[in-house]
């Protein structure tokens, strides 16, 4: 799973030209990854302020609104892949046009069944 993380006020900086530019980087991109047959899925997230987060304590939902944290990076989008290995996930990742601006986050999917190392 390739996870993209930018900065709160990063996208604002842009100009209109660029936000444009970077857009058509992101379409050819996903082309790219979904011809090769290595795109499983992906999405931008909507913004922090949309989030909630969740947690059961005793028995009992608590519903926090707004984003779990206020640090200036957080998680905006993922793109998961089916590749052959850790390299090439790197090599993806390198790939998204948000590598240029922001951080990647590339993390292997662990096993479903339990907590195995």
């Amino acid at each position: 799973m390739l996870l993209i993380h930018t900065s709160r006020n990063r996208w604002k900086t842009l100009s209109q030209k660029d936000k444009e530019e970077f857009l058509a980087e992101y379409l050819t991109f996903t082309e790219k990854i979904m011809a090769t047959g290595e795109h499983v899925a992906g999405a931008p997230l909507t913004d922090r302020a949309d989030a909630r987060a969740v947690r059961v304590r005793e028995g009992r939902s608590e519903i926090t609104p707004g984003p779990l944290t206020d640090a200036d990076e957080y998680l905006a989008g993922y793109c998961l892949v089916d590749c052959d290995g850790m390299d090439r996930a790197l090599e993806i990742a390198a790939e998204i046009p948000d590598a240029k601006l922001n951080v990647i986050e590339v993390r292997p999917l662990a096993p479903m069944g339990g907590l195995e190392s």
